[in-house]
């Protein structure tokens, strides 16, 4: 198991947030906070002006549109920080957070497509053809949130 500090930057975030942590497997334990951690700032860049980012090991910082980022996430080195849009649904909110936290321990959630005959299983390599044969997009929660779930457990040693 991996411990993070969860710092929300405001209640109404936290509130909106916190009851929905459970849909990340408990590999990932969570102390929770309001507020703002220590953060530090990269380099201006086009992507990551303005992006608060943890300056400690084991901050995660989920911040609100006040913030004028423009990056909606970004995870490394045993921290991580997600921005939440007014119209972000929810389970998408949840999922940026995941990905983030994966980033956080070194593995490679972008990897999605790239990995998807390790993580899938035949059904799922089925149901993926034909999504993409039927040209939907596989960038969605569903497929996210397998292959989010392969890579924990792939983490715990479990996959």
């Amino acid at each position: 198991m991996v411990q993070f500090v969860l710092h929300f930057k405001t209640e109404a975030l936290r509130q909106r947030l916190e009851p929905l942590l459970d849909q990340i497997p408990p590999f990932f334990q969570f102390t929770v906070r309001t507020g703002t951690p220590p953060v530090i700032y990269f380099a201006k860049d086009g992507v990551w002006d303005d992006f608060p980012f943890p300056a400690h090991e084991s901050d995660v910082y989920v911040f609100d549109d006040e913030i004028p980022a423009r990056a909606l996430g970004g995870g490394m080195a045993m921290r991580a920080a997600i921005r939440v849009r007014p119209g972000d649904p929810d389970d998408v909110v949840i999922l940026r957070l995941w990905h983030e936290l994966l980033h956080a321990v070194g593995k490679p959630a972008d990897d999605m497509i790239p990995l998807a005959a390790e993580w899938q299983t035949p059904w799922e390599r089925l149901l993926w053809a034909v999504w993409r044969w039927l040209q939907v997009p596989v960038d969605v929660p569903f497929w996210h949130r397998r292959f989010y779930r392969w890579l924990t457990l792939r983490e715990e040693g479990v996959a």
